[in-house]
Order: structure tokens, then C-alpha cells, then sequence
């Protein structure tokens, strides 16, 4: 019986070419959508579970409270992981990571020296491998990290370093504060896309200790926060709550005023809920309109098999008068779906895989192609396959199957069971669902480029920014002289911190405030003219900004620290000592722009005077020659750092970054807007299509009686017309309050406009318009004598 419900749903497939097309078309489109995303979700969602033990492992996470601002802690002590394993008994063990928040440059010593500036470097204990899962190719994992300078590389830096040769014993250099010679004494294998810990270059943290400019990384010897993250593996997932109250009470015997709290995060959440990666930011949105779009794929072919429904009532008739009840009639139906379904499921696979890197790198994410066959993904695509072919196949088999035999041979069945509301209710939703999609899409776009346009309160054009690392040494001053030289250069500026990455924080109070947090950058006495920030309070003589214990504060600084409108004169205690106002600063953004700008204060320092690591801002004119300006720059760069590759990056580039995650929406939502408009255009053909084919005897009547093109053509069309302008009136109000809710989360925000709804409506429906007069057009030209012929 099934094989002859497979042959007969193979024999009306190949019969309606049009409608096969339409429907496997459709599918395969609305699949490859929801497998690509559904990919890229179950991606995210698995990150680290592949640690034999990730369910009991743990980051420790704190929360101090300074006067009315709350700090969050990820980092700690060096004591903090020793303490809870030994006065915890659930706390089965411990593991502290030090990662170096800059690259660090990495040099051969064989041959040619050669140097890279490397990223992913950290410090760890020596049980990394048995704490994690990660598969270490070479070594020995009890010993890889036993003795100090010892250094641990992944497969790809392997062959970066060594090409075919074999690692084990090579040495390699690491500038910091001096040149430190590591030994390589394992290799481990790349660490998967999803995994938040990186494994390129690991070392013990007994060669941390050993290392000058890391002293201050162990000074603390109390439980309390600092720089080293904390991860603990616990015997029982019951026992969390136990384990932070011990961290309550270690921190509270550590510092009797500590109002520390302490919490325990679960490694397999730290990825989602991180609040660095802005990347997964719509994560749960992503699901949802995969969702959709599915369901529109599905509706077509729901909407195009009962709208046949009529031309296969005498087929439905002759098996219930030969004996099928209403369940074999729905099998061969759900047969039918299955065999759609099946043969869309596999063009849509084949559509995924090849598209998958494509896609991913046009969005800026990195996943593992193996990836594909993971259980995970493999359960999500399994249910995906079952759901669709239920989906698709439970209307057309209720219809089919409750047709009355008798009425069927009496052609009295025709538009029973609402099929006719059911059909316009599914061409409304699929172009709701459209126009939603093209609305959301232009608004977020329009975001973008108000931020990207916003006047953040400075100037962000034809700047270069230019790490200067330990490695350049005392030749910073040479090489900027050098450079100012070059008559592509307007003026350079530095500071310890690139702005909208970072800055430091230190607790300043006033006679009226309690002890604050005050973000604080140092910079040259050229920063604020470099990059055009305006003075609210000038100071009375300019000299005064580089003399010590002197300091400029932002706009929003007087009303944190409770000021005079004028505090020029005033003092505001940083670290303890007392430092005099100088100046104020318009506020401008020197961070993300989802949060309003916050108090800032700014150490300035003569030009000559400006020592250590920084970031060079490079001030260039309208010059039709960047690149050779920048090759310059790279060989002036060279002369006086030859240990360190010459890198730089745009500060456009740099605050566009800030919108990684709404990037990815937008070019994600792009994405779901051509594939809904293909999916309900190939739905709209399909009905225009049968509609022309089902009163082709009365346009051949009405072509006799003197009908015109035009006249026939608006009768087709009016229908689906009214029903595009109905989803239109629907899908405005939705789209508005969908996009007013998003932009609630952003501080500066674009306008909503009425002509963005005006616009995504006269596409629709000149979208609409076209589809339907194609049909209607082609059914009005045709020969009216034989249409009437037609049986």
C-alpha cells in the first residue's frame, strides 16, 4: 500500500510540473533558511559542553557595591581558587586563567628571525588538561606545564612556526618586559569553534610569577577580586549554593567591611551570557524568524494543494467508493507531503552545506564546517524534517479526506470547507510576514547609519590608530618626529587607552559624594585638539593641563560628582590623592553608544613626556594616496620597531565595530526579506496561475461579449491586490511596535518615519501587482475559441 501511495505521489509530481516546482521551490528555500540558522543557533548553544564534565564546571563571578554603583567581577585574587578547594568540600577542583589582554609578539629563533604579533596567549595552572577536555596531540598532559618558560601551541600555530617539523623542544621567544625564551613541550589540537577558551599559545603560571611586569598580578594575597579568572569543578551541581556562601564567609574573614557577593556561573551558560560578545546579542530572534519562514514555504504548499483540491475530487471519490475510508485517503496526502518534503529536504540540504561558509563569512561568523554533523545539529534537523512533513501534510489530507464521494461526482464540492477563505487567509499572512520583514529591515539599516552619522563629540575622519608596543622602546619620540614629517600627516596624538576599548577606572570622591567610579584615560596635550574635542570650561591657562596633579573632567563628571556649574578651581580625589580641575570637556563617546556617556576624567602629559605602551592617533589630510601614505608609515614604523608587525586600523573601522551584533541583524534580516519575497511570489504565482486556469472558460465568454486585456487583466488581479493591501494595513502596526521595542535598547535612536510604511507598502503591492498581471495577462491574450473548447 505505501509503495502505491509513493507511486502516485510521484506520478502527479511529474504531471503538475508548474505546482512541483512552485512547492519544491519554495520548501527547499524556507528549509536552507531554517537549516543555516538553526546551524548557527545550535552553534552558540553548545558551546563548551564538550568537556566531559562542563555540566559541574564553573566560573567563579562577584559583585562589589561602591556608594550607589555596582562593579561585576570576573577576575580574582591568586589565593581565591586554592582557598575554595581547600575549605570547600564540594569544590572537587580549581583552575585560574590569566589571559594577556594585548597581543603579544611572538619570535622565531632558527633561521631568520621572524615575529608575529600573536593574540589568545594566557597563563594557567598545570592541571588545564585534566580540568578540560581539550585533546592534547603531543605530550605528556601531567607534565606539559610542569616547569616554568614551558609552552603548550595548537596545531595551526604549529605549522605557522615549524611547517612539518616537529615542535616538541623548539623554542620560541615572547617579548614583554623583557625577551623570555619558551620550550615547546606540547601541541594540542585547534580548539572548536565552539569553544570560549582559545588554545594557541598556553603557559603555566608559574612562568607568569617569573615575569617582572606581572609582580603586581600577585600582590594580593586575600580573597578578593584581581586578574586571574576562576574556574571551579564541583562534585555535585547540587552543592553551588554551599560553595557560594563559602566564598561569602572567605571573602568577609579576608576584609570584615568586604560587601562582596559571590556566585557561581555555569561554564556551559558563560558564552550566552557574556557581556563581551556582542555577537549573540538577538540570538533568541534568530529561531523565531527561521520559524516563519518556514511556516510560509509550508503555507504555500498548503495554500496550492487545496486550491487543487477541486481537480482531484473525482481521484478522492473513486477510491472512497472503491472501499478507502478517510485514513487511507489522509496517508496518501501525508504521502504526498513526505515525498515533497523529502526531495526539498535534500536540495536544501545540499543548498546549506554549499552555501554554509559563504553565508557565515558574508556575517562575520566562524563555525566549523564538521559542525554540520554533530548530534545536536543532527537531532534539530531531524525534527525539522518530521515537523515540516507533518506540517505540510495535516490540512490538505483533513480536506481531501472529508470529501462527501456523491457531491464530488455532482461537482457540488467546489469551495467547501472555507478552502477559498483558508487560501486568502494564507496569502495575507505570507506577505504580513513580508512586509514586517522589509520594514524591520530598513529601520534597523536606518539605525545604523544614524549611529554611524551620530555626532559622538568628536572627530572620527582620517584618523589612523597605531599600537605602540614595549618593543618600540625609547624610539616612540623619534618615530613620531619622523612621521609629523611626512607631508601626508596633519598632527599625531597618544593615549594609554584606544578609545571604545577600554579605559581605566579608578574611585575618586568629592567633599559631596562618597567614594565613585571614574573611568579615566591618560593622553598627550594633543589628543583633544587631534581629535576635536570642545571645551566646556577652557582652562585659564592651557600649560596648567600637564602639571602635576591636575586633571580635566567631562560634562557629565560635574553632575555624577555633584560640582559647581563652574568647577575650575575644585578638587576631586583620585586614589587618594587630591587632584585640581582644571578644565571641562564637551562629552563626547569614548565607549559603546548603547549606554549614555558616562563621567570621565583625562590625565594629560606633555608630548615628550608620554612614556610606556599606548596609541598613536594619526591625523592624515585629504590625500589621493592613502596607501602610499601607509606604506611610508609602515616603513618609518619598521626602522624604529623591527620586532613588532606594523599594524593599524581606521577609527571609523574602530567605532563601527561598536555594532558588530546589529551588523548581523541587519545583514541577517536582508537575508530573510529576499528569501520571504521568492518564497510568497512563488506562492502568488502559483495561486494567479491556478486562479486563470479555473475561469478560463468565462475569460474566453467575457473575451467573446467584448471584453478588453485591460478589463479581464483587473479582473484576476483585483483579489490578490485587496489582499496584499489588506497585509500591508496589518503588518504596519506590528512592524512599528516591533521596531519602537527594539530601539528602546539603544541611547540614541533614529526617528521612525511614516514613509518607511508608505514605501514597503507600494512595494508589496506593486511586488503583487506584477506576479498576478503576468498571469492574468497571459490567461487574457489567449485564444477564446479555445478556451471554451477546453474540457
Amino acid at each position: 500500500m505505501i509503495r502505491n501511495y509513493i507511486k502516485i505521489a510521484f506520478r502527479n509530481l511529474r504531471r503538475n510540473k508548474l505546482y512541483s516546482f512552485i512547492n519544491i521551490g519554495g520548501l527547499s528555500l524556507g528549509l536552507s533558511a531554517c537549516i543555516l540558522i538553526m546551524f548557527y543557533v545550535s552553534h552558540e548553544y553548545s558551546y563548551d559542553k564538550f568537556h566531559a564534565d562542563s555540566e559541574r564546571i564553573y566560573q567563579l563571578e562577584g559583585k562589589a557595591e561602591f556608594g550607589d554603583q555596582t562593579i561585576f567581577m570576573q577576575n580574582f585574587s591568586p589565593v581565591v581558587a586554592g582557598d575554595l578547594v581547600e575549605k570547600s568540600p564540594s569544590v572537587e577542583a580549581g583552575l585560574r586563567i590569566n589571559s594577556e589582554y594585548k597581543p603579544v609578539i611572538v619570535k622565531t629563533t632558527e633561521g631568520t628571525p621572524q615575529s608575529y604579533s600573536e593574540s589568545n596567549f594566557f597563563y594557567t595552572d598545570e592541571n588545564f588538561f585534566n580540568f578540560f577536555s581539550f585533546n592534547l596531540i603531543q605530550g605528556n598532559k601531567e607534565m606539559v606545564l610542569k616547569r616554568p618558560f614551558s609552552l603548550v601551541i595548537s596545531e595551526e600555530i604549529s605549522k605557522k612556526y615549524f611547517g612539518k617539523r616537529d615542535p616538541i623542544g623548539q623554542k620560541l621567544e615572547i617579548i614583554k618586559d623583557s625577551t623570555y625564551q619558551f620550550q615547546i613541550t606540547g601541541v594540542v589540537e585547534n580548539s572548536p569553534s565552539n569553544s570560549s577558551i582559545k588554545t594557541e599559545f598556553i603557559t603555566s603560571i608559574a612562568t607568569m610569577e617569573k615575569m617582572k611586569e606581572n609582580e603586581r598580578n600577585f600582590s594580593s594575597q586575600i580573597f578578593q577580586g584581581g586578574s586571574f579568572a576562576t574556574f571551579l569543578k564541583l562534585d555535585n551541581i547540587e552543592n553551588v549554593a554551599s560553595v557560594s556562601e563559602t566564598a561569602q564567609k572567605l571573602s568577609k574573614q579576608a576584609s570584615t567591611q568586604s560587601k562582596d557577593e559571590y556566585l557561581l556561573a555555569p561554564l556551559e551558560d558563560k558564552h550566552l551570557k557574556s557581556k563581551f560578545d556582542s555577537g549573540i546579542k538577538y540570538l533568541e530572534l534568530f529561531p523565531l524568524i527561521a520559524l516563519f519562514i518556514l511556516l510560509l514555504a509550508l503555507i504555500n504548499y498548503m495554500s496550492l494543494t487545496t486550491a487543487r483540491s477541486d481537480s482531484r475530487a473525482k481521484e478522492v471519490a473513486v477510491r472512497k467508493v472503491n472501499g478507502a475510508n478517510r485514513k487511507n485517503i489522509a496517508l496518501q496526502f501525508y504521502a504526498e507531503s513526505a515525498l515533497y518534503v523529502s526531495i526539498s529536504f535534500i536540495i536544501a540540504g545540499i543548498l546549506s552545506y554549499s552555501l554554509e561558509k559563504r553565508f557565515f563569512n558574508s556575517l562575520n561568523i566562524e563555525i566549523d564546517g564538521g559542525f554540520f554533523f554533530h548530534p545536536i545539529f543532527l537531532i534539530i534537523l531531524g525534527a525539522i524534517y518530521v515537523v515540516s512533513i507533518l506540517l505540510a501534510g495535516i490540512y490538505p489530507s483533513f480536506v481531501m479526506s472529508s470529501f462527501n464521494p456523491i457531491e464530488n461526482f455532482r461537482k457540488k464540492s467546489q469551495g467547501k470547507f472555507g478552502r477559498n477563505l483558508i487560501r486568502k487567509t494564507c496569502t495575507t499572512v505570507q506577505f504580513t510576514v513580508a512586509v514586517v520583514l522589509i520594514i524591520g529591515g530598513i529601520i534597523i539599516k536606518q539605525q545604523m547609519d544614524y549611529l554611524k552619522t551620530l555626532n559622538t563629540g568628536l572627530d572620527r575622519s582620517e584618523i589612523l590608530i597605531l599600537p605602540l608596543q614595549k618593543s618600540m622602546g625609547n624610539n616612540s619620540q623619534a618615530f613620531r618626529n619622523e612621521i609629523e614629517k611626512n607631508p601626508g600627516v596633519e598632527n599625531t596624538a597618544i593615549s594609554n587607552n584606544q578609545i571604545y576599548d577600554g579605559y581605566d577606572i579608578f574611585y575618586a570622591s568629592t567633599e559631596k559624594t562618597e567614594s565613585l567610579a571614574l573611568p579615566l584615560m591618560q593622553v598627550d596635550n594633543r589628543f583633544l585638539n587631534v581629535l576635536d574635542v570642545k571645551w566646556r570650561f577652557k582652562p585659564a591657562n592651557e600649560e596648567l593641563i600637564t602639571a602635576g596633579k591636575k586633571i580635566i573632567i567631562n560634562e557629565t563628571a560635574i553632575e555624577k560628582f555633584k560640582l559647581s556649574q563652574d568647577p575650575r578651581g575644585e578638587f576631586i580625589e583620585l586614589a587618594g590623592s587630591p587632584q585640581e580641575i582644571v578644565g571641562v570637556v564637551k562629552d563626547f563617546n569614548y565607549a559603546s553608544l548603547e549606554n549614555p556617556i558616562d563621567a570621565l576624567g583625562l590625565k594629560v602629559s606633555k608630548r615628550d613626556q608620554f612614556s610606556g605602551t599606548g596609541f598613536l592617533y594619526i591625523k592624515y589630510g585629504n590625500t589621493e594616496n592613502l596607501q602610499g601614505l601607509i606604506s611610508s608609515l609602515a616603513d618609518s614604523y619598521n626602522k624604529y620597531d623591527s620586532e613588532t608587525p606594523f599594524d593599524y586600523q581606521f577609527m571609523d573601522d574602530k567605532f563601527n565595530a561598536l555594532f558588530k551584533s546589529e551588523e548581523r541583524l541587519s545583514r541577517m534580516f536582508s537575508f530573510f526579506i529576499i528569501l520571504t519575497i521568492i518564497i510568497a511570489g512563488l506562492g502568488l504565482l502559483g495561486l494567479a496561475t491556478f486562479t486563470a486556469q479555473r475561469r478560463v472558460k468565462e475569460i474566453g465568454v467575457r473575451k467573446v461579449l467584448g471584453a478588453s486585456v485591460l478589463e479581464i487583466t483587473t479582473l484576476l488581479s483585483k483579489d490578490f491586490i485587496k489582499l496584499t493591501a489588506l497585509a500591508v494595513l496589518i503588518a504596519s502596526p506590528v512592524a512599528w511596535y516591533l521596531a519602537n521595542k527594539w530601539l528602546q535598547d539603544f541611547a540614541y535612536q533614529t526617528e521612525i518615519e511614516w514613509q518607511v510604511f508608505l514605501l514597503s507598502g507600494v512595494f508589496a503591492v506593486s511586488l503583487a501587482l506584477v506576479i498576478v498581471c503576468f498571469q492574468a495577462i497571459k490567461a487574457a491574450i489567449a485564444n477564446p475559441v479555445k478556451n471554451l473548447r477546453t474540457e
